[in-house]
This record gives C-alpha cells, sequence and structure tokens, in this order.
C-alpha cells in the first residue's frame, strides 16, 4: 500500500477494521515489539473521546482493559491534541493504518505512553477488497433488521395494537420502580441521618396495570414519605437526568445527586435573592467542571460573564462538600448547539430556582388533581413548566467564547419540555398517587399522558414502523410510542422474541 494511499483511507473505515477483526491477528506487535493479543476490541463509541471503549488486550505479559483510539497516521494523535485531553488518559493502544516511522510515541495527558499497532502489516486481502467489505459491514449495521420482519406482515393489527399498549404500561412500571428505589434511597439516607436504623427493603412489584397493582412493599411508613422535600428531590433529580439529552444525562444525575436542593439552600442562604439564579448557575457550572479559564476567552461577553461566575463560585466553593465532576465527562460533540450541556445547565438553574421557591412538586399535584380542567389543558400548563426562555447572556450564547448566528429562544425548549414530562413528572405522579392509595392522582396522570401525541421519530421507532408497522396504523399517540421503544429496547435487541406477542405467533 502506498503512503498517500493510506491519506485517504476515512476514519470511519479503520475502525470498522478493527471493529470486525479484518485483519490477521497472528503475531500483533507494537511498534516497539510488543505482542499483542486481543481479549475484546471494545465497544464502538459514538461520542466524543476514545473511538472504542471498554477493551481488553495483553501486551507482553501484562493485561490491559481500558480503551483504543483510531486513527491514520500515529503523528495523528498529536496533531488532534489528544496528549492534552483527559478523555484519552484511559487509552491502552493507538491503533494506525501505517505508522510514520517515527519514535515520538502518543503520551496521554497523564504522561503515559501509549503504544501503537500499525494494522498495514497484517492486513491479508488487498485494499480495494477490504474497502468493499467495509463498505458492505456499514449498509448491513444501518439496516440491521428485527427477526420477525420477514414473517410479520400478516399479523392480526388488533394483537398489535393492544400488544404495544401494554408495553408501554410495562415502560412506564419500570420508570416507576426506578423512582420507588431512588425514593427508598432518599428515605434510608435521611433517616441515617438522623441515626435511625434503616430498614431492609424487598424488590419493588412489577406487573401488568397500574390500575390492578398493590402499592409497593414499603418497608418504611407512609410518616416518613410525607416529607415534601423527599418528592422534590426526587424530581428534580429526574429533571435534572431529562434536560441532559441522552448523551449527558449521567453526568447531568450526578450534578443533581451532588447538589441536592438541600444543599442548595443551605449554600444560598435564601430563596428570594433577586440573583438567586445567576447564584445557582455559577454553583452548578462551578461543580460541573465547566467554568473556563479566563485567558482563554477572546469574546468580551463570555470573558465579563465567566469572570462573575467564577467570583460567585469561589464565594461558595468552601461551603460545598461533595465531589465536583471534570469537564471530560461532558459531551458537546455530534450535539445541536440547542442541547449543549452550557445551555442545559443554564436552563437547570432556572428550574431548580422554580422548585425552591413554588414547591413545584406540590404544584404538579395539585395540577393532576384540579377536576376544573381537562386533561388536555393540564398538560399544556405542564409542558409550560418545564419551558425556559432564553435570557441575559445566554440570549446570543450557546457556550462560552462564542457568540450564536442566530438569537437563542429558550434553554429547555416545548419538546424536551415534554419528554420531561412523559419521562419524569407523569411516573412520579403515578408513584406518589400508588404509595398513599391515591385513586384520583393515578387516574387523572393516565389521562393526561393519554393527550400527548407522539415524539419526534428517532432510530428505534423509524425501525419498528418500517420493519412491523409497516403503515398498516397511525402511530397517533406518546402510548403507542412508547410501546415501541419498550419493544425494541427490551424485546427485539435481547432476543426475548419467544416472549413477544407478534414473535410468538409468526416465527418458526
Amino acid at each position: 500500500m502506498s503512503r498517500s494511499t493510506t491519506h485517504h483511507v476515512p476514519e470511519r473505515f479503520l475502525r470498522q477494521i478493527w471493529k470486525h477483526q479484518r485483519f490477521s491477528t497472528d503475531n500483533l506487535q507494537t511498534a516497539d515489539g510488543r505482542s499483542i493479543e486481543i481479549l475484546s476490541p471494545g465497544k464502538l463509541n459514538c461520542d466524543g473521546g476514545p473511538d472504542f471503549l471498554d477493551a481488553s488486550l495483553r501486551i507482553g505479559n501484562i493485561l490491559y482493559r481500558g480503551n483504543i483510539e483510531i486513527h491514520r497516521r500515529d503523528k495523528d494523535w498529536n496533531d488532534h491534541r489528544h496528549d492534552h485531553d483527559p478523555k484519552y488518559n484511559p487509552v491502552i493502544l493507538h491503533v494506525v493504518l501505517r505508522a510514520d516511522l517515527s519514535d515520538n510515541l502518543p503520551t496521554t495527558r497523564s504522561r503515559r505512553t501509549v503504544p501503537t499497532l500499525a494494522l498495514d502489516q497484517y492486513l491479508q486481502l488487498p485494499f480495494h477488497s477490504i474497502w468493499d467489505t467495509m463498505i458492505g459491514d456499514e449498509r448491513n449495521e444501518r439496516m440491521e433488521t428485527i427477526r420477525c420482519h420477514p414473517y410479520n406482515d400478516r399479523v392480526d393489527i388488533l394483537l398489535l395494537k393492544r400488544w404495544l399498549e401494554k408495553l408501554a404500561v410495562e415502560r412506564f412500571e419500570l420508570k416507576m420502580q426506578r423512582f420507588d428505589e431512588r425514593l427508598k434511597e432518599l428515605v434510608t439516607h435521611r433517616q441515617i441521618l438522623v441515626n435511625e436504623v434503616p430498614p431492609r427493603y424487598d424488590e419493588a412489584p412489577f406487573g401488568i396495570h397500574p390500575e390492578e397493582l398493590p402499592p409497593p412493599a414499603l418497608q418504611y411508613s407512609l410518616q416518613d414519605v410525607r416529607s415534601s422535600q423527599l418528592w422534590n428531590q426526587l424530581l428534580y433529580e429526574g429533571i435534572c437526568e431529562g434536560v441532559g439529552y441522552s448523551k449527558n444525562q449521567t453526568p447531568f444525575l450526578k450534578l443533581g445527586r451532588n447538589v441536592t436542593l438541600a444543599t442548595l439552600r443551605e449554600i444560598l442562604k435564601t430563596d428570594n435573592s433577586p440573583l438567586i439564579v445567576f447564584q445557582i448557575e455559577a454553583l452548578l457550572f462551578g461543580v460541573a467542571g465547566l467554568l473556563p479559564v479566563q485567558r482563554t476567552l477572546k469574546e468580551a461577553d463570555s470573558k465579563k460573564y465567566v469572570s462573575s461566575l467564577v467570583k460567585t463560585w469561589k464565594t461558595f466553593r468552601t461551603a460545598y462538600h461533595s465531589e465536583c465532576l471534570d469537564s471530560s465527562e461532558w459531551q458537546f460533540f455530534r450535539l445541536r448547539p440547542e442541547n449543549f450541556p452550557t445551555v442545559r445547565l443554564a436552563g437547570t438553574a432556572r428550574l431548580i430556582s422554580s422548585l425552591l421557591q413554588n414547591e413545584m412538586f406540590r404544584s404538579t399535584i395539585r395540577l393532576c388533581k384540579n377536576n376544573d380542567l381537562s386533561p388536555q389543558e393540564k398538560r399544556k400548563r405542564l409542558q409550560l413548566l418545564f419551558v425556559v426562555p432564553a435570557d441575559g447572556f445566554w440570549k446570543n450564547h450557546y457556550r462560552f467564547g462564542e457568540i450564536s448566528r442566530h438569537p437563542v429562544k429558550t434553554l429547555v425548549g416545548i419538546d424536551r419540555s415534554a419528554d420531561i414530562v412523559i419521562n419524569v413528572v407523569l411516573p412520579v405522579c403515578l408513584l406518589y398517587g400508588r404509595v398513599f392509595k391515591d385513586k384520583e392522582i393515578r387516574q387523572n396522570t393516565l389521562a393526561v399522558l393519554a393527550e400527548f401525541p407522539p415524539s419526534h421519530d428517532n432510530a428505534v421507532t423509524r425501525t419498528i414502523g418500517d420493519q412491523l408497522i409497516k403503515n398498516r396504523f397511525v402511530i397517533d399517540s406518546v402510548t403507542a410510542q412508547q410501546g415501541m421503544l419498550q419493544l425494541y429496547k427490551m424485546y427485539c435487541v435481547n432476543n426475548r422474541c419467544a416472549e413477544c406477542a407478534v414473535g410468538e405467533k409468526v416465527l418458526p
């Protein structure tokens, strides 16, 4: 293979070569002569950071577990400044198509040398043949089909609709179970703080329909869970996770559990300061590790705003005793600007202000119980509770150091607000109704859920739509859409076809 060929190979094809091990794995050696045994190539990472995560290798006589980075040339490591990025500290092997025969091996920010593997000498087929194979692999992955696809054309439509409805209930049960387990943890933590002996908990029951299920197996008393602070914290953590979008849910949830509402009240001292939103914002950005170094900023407004945030954060830092996050935990890669964690953090600060000042959970319960309002009106009002208009600095910034090309309208928009209500607010309200045996809350909450139209299509719903529904009926509610998500994620992907109402009928 010529050196010029190396420069024209897309890195995504090199990732396919590594993923499918399209090379001879016998007698692999690093650039410095150590043997390599690939125990697991790792999982492809579609976000920022190394290309493969959680790989397992034996290099020489040492077993390594970590990440893999793929490049065309070994010099790309430094050209891409991975030596300065903490996301690349766990990389255990740098895989390149062709080595530049340089003595300068790649190093991480932690100053560890990373072994290099050059693939060109281990390729067994002509490169054009490998290229054709990679194109085929990519196409097959994009068009991955569910097992019943060739057989489900004549499945009864009524059966399919009922199955999706049942799966939607199953999905909401799982959400409720998760919030119930977290409620138990919060009760336990509260009891430990007052030197009570925490009880042992059984697993929350899982059934078919919320109306038919008994209350969770409460090892705590109802008195233990009457505190509105517990329910507000539960709602707050769910909001944090929901605001974070899929790629940043984990650090946002971590942030919500570290910077609790009780911690905020203790540090801020008051809920009524006119600067409360800015103070919360400074605390969140400080704990999140997303306050940039001021001298690196060129844009004047960002420099001024960050200076004020840093100053405020420093006044709170000594009073904050929990863990801070690292900037490397946050993803900006392949995100639309409106989903940047900086925008979402600013929006979260404003939602927290409402949580602290307006007892947001109590407001949602009252709204659900208000029989003077139609379910549709309740849905609209719940959604508006979580829409956050852009203001101040954030009217023309998505992140520090850059003025946005167009005005920023919202920090949390109507679609994200709908997701928060569907995936957080309503399951928590259902749990509250079940714990306190309030049938009215349960019925009204389910009525509100039924008013939500389907969300925007995603890869999962398109797959089920194309390969199972096949235009035989319209998905006109979020309930059916939730059933599609549950079907794909819990049954199709896990090959639970024998437990699926469709697979049971049509698979040979």
